[in-house]
This record gives C-alpha cells, sequence and structure tokens, in this order.
C-alpha cells in the first residue's frame, strides 16, 4: 500500500512540476518576445532621430479606455510591496540620465524622449504582472528607465535601495552589469540569476538583450524585471500535497576544476498564511545552505545524470536527511530546473496513522479489559461490549463512506466528530471528497472537449486520381489550436483547399478559438470567392473575436487544380508550403506575404499564383511545432532535418511520410511529451 502512495504521488508531482515548467517557458517567451520589439525600435530610434515613428502596431491605441485602470493597479501594486507616499511614480514619462551632460558623444535624440513612451507603455499595459521595469542602457553611459520615478519618495525597510535600480547607472556600472548578465553580443536574450528588487522587495530575474544597429553596431542593452513570483504563479497549491514539499530552481554548473555540480539558484520560502505569503512574496534568492551540505554528493551526481539525459523525471532517494521524492523538468532557461522534493513520511502518513492507529487501540483495550477482568467480570463484559460497539460503529460509518465514492456518489460525508483518531481521519475524508470530485469533473470535461475536437478534424483525406493525400495533427496537451482541413472551392467545385493553421497558445483557450475560426472559414467557403477574398472576410470576424485577447491564427491556404496541377496560395503569418521534385532532389518553398489572422481587421490577401504541381513532386504543409520542437541540449529540430525525412521517404504513400516526421520529431527530442501541437499535411502527386 505503501509503494502504491508513493508510485501515485510520484506520477501527480512529475505532472505538475512539469505543467509549472511549461509556464515558466512560455511567460519567459513573451518577455523574450517583447524584448526584441523594444531592442529593433530603440536602435531605429537612436538612427533615425527626429525622423522616427513608433509603428501603430506596437502603440496601446487599442487600449487607451482601459489604460488608467491598468496603470493605477499597477501603482497600487507597487506600492503594497514596499512603496510609501504619492504620485511617486509616472507612468507617462521616462527617467533619462547621462554621466556625461553636455557630451558631443551622447547618441539619444535630444529632447525626443517622449517620442517612445508610447512604445514603453504599450509594454507595460500588455503585461503589467510580467513586468516590474524596463531599462535601456547605452555604450555612451546614457540610461533610460520606465515608469518615471520621481526622488522624493521613501522606502520601507525592505527595499535596500541602490543606485543602480534607479536608472542612473555609470558607464562603468553598465558594463560590470552587461558582464554580470553574459552580454555577448548575441542575437537571444540573456537571463540574471534571482536577486531582491531592492525598491518593491521581491525577488525578481532580469531578462536583457543587446541593442544593434543596421549597421551591426553595438548600441547598448534594454532590460526587463520580472517578479519570479509571478512567472511561477498558480505554485501554492503544491502545500496540498505537504507542509514540508521544498520548491527550488536549480542549475548545472561547472567548478574551476571542470566537474559539473548543482547549484539552487532559487527557492520557495514557507508561509503560513496568505498575508504572510504576499509579504514575503514566495520565492527568495537562496540562502547561504548549500546544496552539497543537505545533499549526498553521490545522490547529486544521480540527480545530475537524470537533468542531463532527461527532459523531467522522478527520483527516489534522501534529502536533509530524509528519503523523499525528486521530481523535476527543464525549462526553455539553459540548464535550469524546477525541482520538488517531497517526503516520503508525508505521503505515506495518513496509512502510519491508521496502522498507529489501530495497534493503540487495540493495546489500550487489551489493557483495560485486564484490568477490569481482576475485578468482576460482569463489569468488563459490559464495558468491553460498550467500547468496542462504539469503536466499530465509527469504523462501518467510514467503509461504507469509502463504499458510496467507490460506486460514484461524491455527496458522501461522514458524520464523526470524535476528538481522536478517527475523528481527525473522518475530517480529512470530508476534505478529500470535493477535491476527488473536481479531478474527475475536469478528466470528464477534457475528454468531451477532445473528442468534439477530434470531430472538427477532417476524419479521411480527399481521394483524386493520381493524387495521395494525407494530413494528422498531434496535440501535446489534451486539446490544442492546431487546424487542417480540406474544402472544396466556392469557385470552380473540381477544386480542392488545403487549410492549415495554428493559434496562438495551447489548451482550451486555443482550441476554442480554433474551433470559432473553422465555423467562420466553412461558412464563407459556402459562397463565392477566391482564397484571398475568403481570407479577408473571416479576419474581420476573427479580429472582433480576439480584441484585446492577443490572440490570432496564422494560416497557409493552397487551392490546387487535379486536373493541370495549378496551385494558389496564401500565406497569412504562416511559415511557407515546401515543394519536394523528386526527379531533381531539390526543394521549393510558396512563398508571399501576408499578416497573421485576428491582428488587424482591415487586413487585405491576396492570392499568389502560377506554381503547378507536377508528377513527382510532394507539397507539404506544416506547422511550428515540426521545426522548433527542442531536444535536451537546446537544439531545434530544423527544416533541414524535416526535409531530409521527406527525402530518405520520398517513395513512401503519404500517410507512410507523414508518421515518419512524428516518429522523427519524437526520436530527436527523446521523449513521449511534446512542447508543442504538431500538424502536417502531405500532397503527393503520383507519376501514373
Amino acid at each position: 500500500m505503501k509503494n502504491e502512495m508513493v508510485k501515485k504521488s510520484s506520477s501527480e508531482l512529475k505532472r505538475l512540476v512539469e505543467d509549472h515548467a511549461r509556464i515558466l517557458s512560455k511567460q519567459g517567451r513573451i518577455i523574450e518576445f517583447n524584448l526584441q520589439q523594444l531592442s529593433l525600435e530603440l536602435a531605429k530610434w537612436i538612427e533615425s532621430g527626429e525622423k522616427y515613428q513608433i509603428p501603430q502596431i506596437l502603440t496601446a491605441n487599442s487600449m487607451k479606455k482601459d489604460e488608467a485602470k491598468i496603470l493605477s493597479q499597477k501603482f497600487l501594486n507597487i506600492k503594497k510591496f514596499g512603496i510609501l507616499g504619492k504620485n511617486i511614480f509616472d507612468f507617462n514619462s521616462l527617467n533619462y540620465d547621462t554621466e556625461k551632460k553636455w557630451s558631443d558623444n551622447l547618441i539619444v535624440p535630444i529632447n525626443s524622449e517622449n517620442k517612445i513612451i508610447p512604445l514603453f507603455k504599450t509594454i507595460e499595459i500588455r503585461n503589467p504582472e510580467l513586468v516590474l521595469w524596463i531599462k535601456v542602457n547605452l555604450f555612451t553611459g546614457e540610461s533610460l528607465s520606465y515608469p518615471k520615478k520621481n526622488h522624493n519618495f521613501q522606502i520601507n525597510h525592505m527595499s535596500g535601495m541602490h543606485k543602480n535600480h534607479m536608472g542612473m547607472m555609470t558607464s562603468d556600472s553598465i558594463r560590470h552589469a552587461s558582464n554580470k548578465i553574459g552580454f555577448d553580443k548575441a542575437p537571444i536574450a540573456q537571463w540574471s540569476l534571482p536577486y531582491t528588487d531592492p525598491i518593491t522587495g521581491r525577488t525578481v530575474l532580469t531578462a536583457s538583450l543587446n541593442i544593434i544597429s543596421s549597421s551591426n553596431k553595438y548600441l547598448g542593452s534594454v532590460s526587463i524585471d520580472v517578479p519570479l513570483d509571478i512567472l511561477l504563479h498558480g505554485y501554492n497549491h503544491l502545500k496540498a500535497f505537504s507542509d514540508n514539499i521544498s520548491s527550488l530552481l536549480t542549475e548545472i554548473k561547472t567548478t574551476e576544476n571542470g566537474n559539473k555540480t548543482i547549484k539552487i539558484i532559487a527557492e520557495q520560502t514557507s508561509s503560513p498564511t496568505e498575508k504572510e505569503a504576499e509579504m514575503m512574496h514566495m520565492w527568495q534568492p537562496p540562502t547561504e545552505e548549500s546544496f552539497q551540505k543537505t545533499v549526498a554528493q553521490k545522490d547529486i551526481e544521480k540527480y545530475l545524470s537524470a537533468l542531463e539525459n532527461n527532459k523531467s523525471g522522478i527520483l527516489n532517494m534522501p534529502y536533509k536527511g530524509q528519503e523523499s521524492i525528486w521530481a523535476f523538468s527543464k525549462t526553455a532557461q539553459r540548464g535550469v530546473s524546477l525541482l520538488l522534493i517531497l517526503p516520503h513520511k508525508d505521503v505515506i502518513a495518513p496509512a502510519e496513522m491508521a496502522k498507529t492507529f489501530i495497534k493503540n487501540t487495540i493495546k489500550k483495550q487489551s489493557s483495560n479489559l485486564i484490568l477490569i477482568l481482576s475485578v468482576v467480570t460482569a463489569v468488563i463484559f459490559i464495558l468491553a461490549f460498550s467500547l468496542s460497539q462504539k469503536f466499530t460503529s465509527n469504523i462501518l460509518i467510514l467503509v461504507r463512506g469509502v463504499k458510496r465514492i467507490a460506486s460514484g456518489d461524491f455527496s458522501t460525508r461522514v458524520n464523526i466528530h470524535n476528538n481522536d483518531e478517527i475523528g481527525e481521519l473522518a475530517e480529512d475524508f470530508n476534505k478529500m471528497v470535493p477535491a476527488l470530485r473536481e479531478h474527475i469533473e475536469i478528466k470528464s470535461a477534457l475528454e468531451v472537449a477532445k473528442e468534439v475536437q477530434e470531430n472538427l478534424l477532417p476524419k479521411d483525406s480527399p481521394e483524386f486520381r493520381s493524387f495521395d493525400i494525407y494530413g494528422n495533427s498531434k496535440y501535446c496537451d489534451a486539446i490544442g489550436g492546431d487546424y487542417f482541413d480540406y474544402l472544396v472551392s466556392g469557385n470552380d467545385k473540381n477544386c480542392m483547399r488545403f487549410i492549415i493553421g495554428d493559434v496562438s497558445g495551447h489548451g482550451v483557450p486555443a482550441a476554442i478559438l480554433m474551433g470559432s475560426i473553422r465555423g467562420y472559414l466553412h461558412a464563407r467557403n459556402l459562397n463565392s470567392g477566391n482564397l484571398g477574398e475568403v481570407l479577408t472576410d473571416i479576419n474581420k470576424l476573427i479580429a472582433a473575436d480576439t480584441y484585446k485577447t492577443g490572440q490570432f491564427m496564422t494560416m497557409l491556404a493552397v487551392e490546387m487544380n487535379p486536373l493541370s496541377g495549378k496551385l494558389s496560395w496564401i500565406r497569412a503569418g504562416h511559415d511557407p508550403a515546401i515543394i519536394y521534385d523528386t526527379e531533381s532532389e531539390k526543394f521549393t518553398e510558396l512563398n508571399g506575404e501576408g499578416i497573421a489572422l485576428g491582428l488587424m481587421d482591415d487586413s487585405v490577401f491576396i492570392e499568389n499564383e502560377d506554381y503547378y504541381l507536377k508528377p513527382g513532386q510532394i507539397l507539404i504543409l506544416g506547422t511550428d511545432g515540426i521545426w522548433e520542437a527542442i531536444n535536451s541540449e537546446g537544439v531545434f529540430f530544423g527544416k533541414d532535418r524535416l526535409k531530409k525525412v521527406i527525402s530518405t521517404n520520398q517513395t513512401s504513400s503519404a500517410n507512410e511520410i507523414a508518421e515518419s516526421i512524428f516518429e522523427a520529431v519524437k526520436d530527436f527530442t527523446g521523449s513521449d511529451s511534446q512542447e508543442d501541437d504538431l500538424t502536417i499535411m502531405i500532397v503527393k502527386r503520383l507519376n501514373n
């Protein structure tokens, strides 16, 4: 029984740590995407000077009516985390500082800071919880920070304010910060280790990216401070497992002698009450107690080996002298993993409590019976009967409750109010039932949603003479946002339209939007109109649905005349289709311009034409989950590997080619679980 309880808890803990690692990775990518936008626009601003104009798509015009409310709440949150006073933050201004006033070497356009305030404000409004501070440090010693911090304010004892965190860094401190964070002029964001923000007292990570001019000149860096507790929001329910669970962020480090070891870079603090948890901010940099002092070296090496060979997993080994379950999962940040450690004794505590209770009760009853037998047999009999009946009646109540739950009655409660172990067991039983019911209802709802979504996708491929056609989707969650379909052209009933799309995000929200877009597309396709007219019309409906949500769908639509093989197509923000010629063994991409659906309601889509699919050629349409799949070393699957699979299996059927691609991605990542949805469509024109 104990082994089963440990096994079940291990499985559940592994699922939870993988979910939270995935959340941490997704939130990190949002920050990195915003950094890329900021870096590009800041470079243009510095180079263009007074002529610079922010692209309309990167401003918060569509959110102006909610802007005051969002920024007001942001101010209250900052005030709550350690700042006193009023009007100390200005969300309509930037801090601008420089070490070289009146110098000719300054590169920020004079008196033009206000031009880029909407850019910073948009990032703040779109990500009010994720973004704490936005800072820009230039190689000339100039610096910008947002929001503007007035200098006449107070901070409490936990603030520990430092000049470098107020947007007034010297050129030397800029270089020092760059080295600390790890700038190497790479085109990817760099993340700092967790540290305490001196203004708010919150534990933060800093994501930074270089600013590079159009002539490839290093101009400086832009960074966003992100609260760690927001990246790992929704994490408190782990306390349902145990009050002694340890939550850690770990990193693989190389020592001076070249050996690898494990370092704790952040840990979750203990917080008895919700109010204390809020003030302690839950996640903090590690204490001075090192991993090596609490874990044996052989166990560190075992954990290190598991991290290097698996994306996630479960280990059973000691921690702080207690046998424990170790559940870990890697995040998108290279070498960083989320680790949960749950003591075995907390898992088997209910079983041990019941065992101890029964032993103690039997021992107590036996002692009483022997004592009473020495006085009078009659009294012993009456007393023993009374006690045993009371004891067994409560046990029978619990047994009947378990049987009713097993039969599906989740309204079951046991009415036992003893101030002993049986009473505690009954109280735990009554708390367990609602959680069990909620878990089963969620699982059932997802199963129904999965079945509904499967019915939205084509079950069979269309059949044309001299063509072999196949398509399939594999979701990383129970349901997802990938979509593919076959539609008969509204203009020419002999033509076939191949549709493939990818909704931003995963899970239930992406699946709901995918279902809506499918309905719009099917309804509009009933009427005449070329591909451009169809996508232009449904884009208006999608944009109305995704207003303020930030969701969108990329789509690739290809229309084919089976008689002539003529192709016309539209790329709505999606990767281009690929053509493979088996005779010349060359690949061709069907390029074209087009914005993703749902981003702008006035977008107009125009067809690309004049390509003919010849006998022996293969048309491939796919989603980015295939070529952006990442292995344990952080390497992408890429389109070159995709092309190699197609070339190797060119003589196989369309079905076999598609399944070979799925299998190749699985082998490459080395995991049965997927980070993203995978969808592929194969249209093979035969030589006969």
